[in-house]
């Protein structure tokens, strides 16, 4: 009976893999190919001039830096907001806990670039925060808080701020109350139990969560096009203009790849500390 409920898993599962096989792993393997070869037509000259002529472009070497930025400062800015929600969620009554998780889910159901819109008319020239801080007589004319890496990063961090939420509550639920209650029995405030009982607990495990937004806001296309009003250039938008205007569809790939590979090293990198830091405190080690 065993058997035959697996066979039919896997029966089951032999469907999706062959439409996930043929709908992405084939397009993105043809994508591949297209960087390596001669002529944008496919030839058969292999080459990495796509890879050289991509490293040797000052403004592609800008974008990938600029790429970089953006998904570190929107992958730590969506980890700390992320962290203190989901922890809204977890210890706060039920009103708070169910009003702030309703929020997180509409705000994951809302299109981004409607998002994106919103953001524009709350920073414009003559939106609510320039009105409000000139009334306030903090500022005596408008600033500019739109069409720039600003916007764009604040655009990118609300996007992704549900993502990291969702992902780091049962982070957080996996933590006993119990040892938060014996250290506040013992004197220590709220904010100290906060920082020096429940961080130290819960970090390794929220870094991982947070890459995910480093990774996502690398690929991003319409919030930095739309919020940073062509003054912030991403490589995804270098990838669109080779790919579309150019239609240098090898330089466009080889683009991609080196995208791939500069988020694939990030997040080596921090998984690889983790790792160190859980073998350290694992051997007893602070």
């Amino acid at each position: 009976m065993i058997g035959q409920n697996t066979r039919l898993v896997r029966l089951g599962i032999l469907p999706l893999a062959l439409f996930f096989m043929l709908f992405f792993v084939s397009p993105v393997l043809h994508f591949l190919w297209a960087s390596i070869v001669a002529g944008a037509d496919g030839g058969t000259g292999f080459t990495f001039q796509h890879y050289s002529d991509a490293l040797t472009s000052e403004s592609v070497r800008s974008s990938l830096k600029t790429t970089l930025a953006l998904s570190l400062v929107t992958g730590g800015g969506s980890l700390g907001l992320g962290y203190l929600l989901a922890y809204q969620v977890v210890r706060r009554g039920r009103l708070v806990s169910r009003l702030i998780f309703m929020a997180a889910i509409g705000s994951l159901f809302t299109s981004t670039i409607a998002r994106a819109l919103g953001w524009r008319v709350i920073l414009a020239y003559e939106g609510p925060i320039n009105k409000t801080l000139i009334g306030l007589g903090i500022l005596s004319e408008p600033v500019q808080l739109i069409n720039n890496f600003a916007a764009v990063a604040i655009g990118m961090i609300h996007i992704q701020v549900p993502v990291v939420m969702l992902g780091l509550v049962p982070v957080i639920e996996a933590v006993s109350q119990d040892i938060e209650r014996a250290a506040i029995g013992l004197g220590a405030p709220r904010w100290k139990t906060f920082i020096r009982v429940h961080l130290p607990l819960t970090w390794m495990n929220a870094v991982p969560v947070g890459l995910i937004a480093v990774m996502a806001t690398a690929s991003y296309f319409t919030t930095p096009v739309l919020l940073g009003g062509g003054r912030v250039e991403v490589i995804a938008i270098q990838i669109q203009q080779a790919a579309q205007i150019l239609f240098d569809f090898g330089l466009a790939a080889a683009l991609s790849v080196w995208l791939v590979m500069m988020i694939g090293l990030i997040a080596f990198m921090i998984l690889l500390f983790t790792h160190w830091r859980r073998g350290v405190r694992s051997r007893g080690y602070a």
